[in-house]
């Protein structure tokens, strides 16, 4: 084996192959600030909010703008309304 091929295999081992990263909608941080009301923030800046409903059981999922985007019958799925209301424009940069 030739001396370059011998270090092209020692590269080759040594150091990992990286996948390209792949830009990821928002997921959120949520907190529930008060009993039923939770509040979601990707990176410092502000989602929207998922209040549960009352009398009727379910949640009313609100945008950053405060627009009712619904009313939905798990958490999970008022919160995943708030952030598939939100989109990624840039890296770290996110547009409502």
């Amino acid at each position: 084996m030739p001396h370059r091929d011998r270090k092209a295999s020692r590269a080759s081992l040594a150091a990992p192959r990286r996948r390209p990263s792949l830009v990821r909608p928002p997921r959120g941080l949520w907190v529930e600030v008060e009993r039923g009301f939770h509040v979601g923030n990707e990176r410092g800046i502000f989602l929207g909010s998922v209040k549960a409903a009352d009398p009727e059981p379910g949640f009313h999922a609100f945008g950053a703008t405060s627009e009712h985007l619904g009313h939905f019958v798990a958490l999970d799925e008022a919160k995943a309304a708030v952030v598939a209301a939100s989109t990624v424009s840039a890296p770290g940069e996110l547009t409502h």
